[in-house]
């Protein structure tokens, strides 16, 4: 009768250390994803780009000037 109130206690401690660690498992790879996010840069933001109204070439600039296919004056892009 002492011996199976052992093999209670060791098998109590054995249940409660698997669970522990699958707990700390489980919550440790549920946080690796979490810590990715992407961060704008502020110069990102305000980066201006021109485009050829027409479209004419999927190219854009940096600087307002003129298409080098049609010649029209190229828009400044808006961001929706």
């Amino acid at each position: 009768m002492n011996k199976s109130i052992f093999i209670f206690i060791k098998m109590k401690r054995a249940v409660i250390i698997l669970s522990s660690l699958l707990i700390i498992t489980t919550l440790s790879l549920a946080s690796c994803g979490s810590a990715e996010k992407k961060q704008e840069t502020p110069a990102e933001n305000a980066k201006e780009q021109y485009q050829c109204p027409m479209k004419c070439t999927e190219e854009l600039f940096d600087k307002p000037g003129n298409c080098s296919v049609c010649g029209m004056e190229i828009e400044k892009i808006t961001k929706s």
